[in-house]
């Protein structure tokens, strides 16, 4: 039987690409909310949150390119941010 995954497996390059974004991504925003006198854990909150949506479907689309068209792409982002508003939310503030 020759079926094919729903699950998304990524490259060596694409976890480093994804993590590297997400690292330097909450060094730059959450210090300038931090200094802007936003809450650390709601800095924390909406900077992982907007990171990993926007990191992932970076990764899925440019680095492993497997989507070709726009609709598919911003589909995924919002899903994905769905998703990790919940998540998120339930790692930083329970």
């Amino acid at each position: 039987m020759n079926s094919t995954s729903r699950i998304h497996f990524f490259s060596y390059k694409s976890a480093f690409f994804f993590f590297s974004f997400i690292l330097v991504f909450n060094f730059i925003f959450n210090a300038m909310m931090n200094a802007l006198g936003m809450d650390k854990q709601l800095s924390l909150y909406l900077g992982n949150t907007f990171a990993i949506s926007a990191g992932l479907t970076m990764v899925i689309c440019l680095v492993e390119g497997k989507f070709k068209n726009k609709k598919q792409a911003s589909l995924l982002f919002l899903s994905l941010l769905a998703v990790s508003v919940v998540v998120c939310y339930a790692i930083i503030f329970a």
